[in-house]
């Protein structure tokens, strides 16, 4: 019986939303950059960064709706969140960062 609860809590926690400083990016290639200026990266990033804020926000509140329900009736409720979105956008920030410094452009982080 302790092996059955201790398999079904370390599933059901599993089952949990992350919170988003715990996903990791995706590897995404500067290729797609190559013939952009420096002013659309800009743009680009700026776009980047927001989009990921929003997700990062909407991936926090589940991650803390899961914790709560796990609490209080035993199961995560919140479906997983949107942690593919964050390692997504968290992937192109890198290669925007890394496509800014290739370009030589300055004044953009």
């Amino acid at each position: 019986m302790k092996l059955f609860l201790t398999l079904t809590t370390s599933l059901l926690l599993s089952a949990c939303a992350p919170y988003a400083s715990e996903v990791s990016a995706i590897p995404i290639s500067t290729t797609q950059y190559d013939d952009w200026n420096c002013q659309k990266l800009g743009s680009e990033q700026a776009f980047v960064d927001a989009a990921l804020a929003k997700v990062s926000s909407d991936e926090d509140h589940a991650a803390s709706h899961d914790a709560l329900m796990v609490f209080l009736v035993g199961f995560p409720t919140s479906g997983g969140g949107v942690k593919e979105q964050v390692a997504y956008l968290k992937g192109q920030q890198i290669a925007l960062r890394n496509a800014l410094m290739s370009h030589g452009c300055t004044g953009l982080r």
